[in-house]
């Protein structure tokens, strides 16, 4: 995500890759030029740009970190104000998705790895605070 200063508030979307069975999770862990958190676990995602809809900065995010592409399924978040851990605001939607592609790293200095996760696997990860909320929000935490 793209840094603003902390008295204006910026769009971000996060996107979250089911199995085929709804099963695992795919989450990527942050790298260490992520602009915070680094080497937390997360849904990926990042900012909006100006020009482009919550659905297509949610392709062309995937597409730049994992080199797939997705099929957004429903929204299973939304927040209009929330605060990171650098204490810039965002204003966040969180997608459901399904891919039949294979993902590998696209940017090995923002996302170190990536990994297919259970219900019961996330839990013992170290996860980014945003997506600690997203987990609980659809029930994985």
């Amino acid at each position: 995500m793209s840094h603003t200063n902390a008295t204006s508030t910026s769009r971000g979307v996060g996107v979250y890759i089911f199995n085929d069975d709804d099963t695992k999770i795919l989450l990527t862990q942050r790298g260490p030029g992520a602009r915070h958190e680094q080497y937390k676990w997360e849904g990926p995602g990042g900012a909006v740009e100006p020009d482009e809809t919550y659905e297509q900065a949610a392709h062309r995010e995937i597409m730049e970190e994992l080199g797939i592409t997705v099929e957004l399924g429903k929204v299973i978040g939304e927040f209009p104000q929330i605060t990171d851990s650098n204490g810039d605001t965002w204003e966040a939607k969180i997608y459901r998705a399904h891919t039949r592609q294979t993902p590998s790293i696209q940017e090995p200095d923002k996302c170190v790895g990536f990994g297919w996760f259970s219900r019961e696997e996330v839990a013992t990860l170290s996860l980014a605070d945003y997506a600690v909320k997203d987990l609980q929000q659809f029930g994985w935490l």
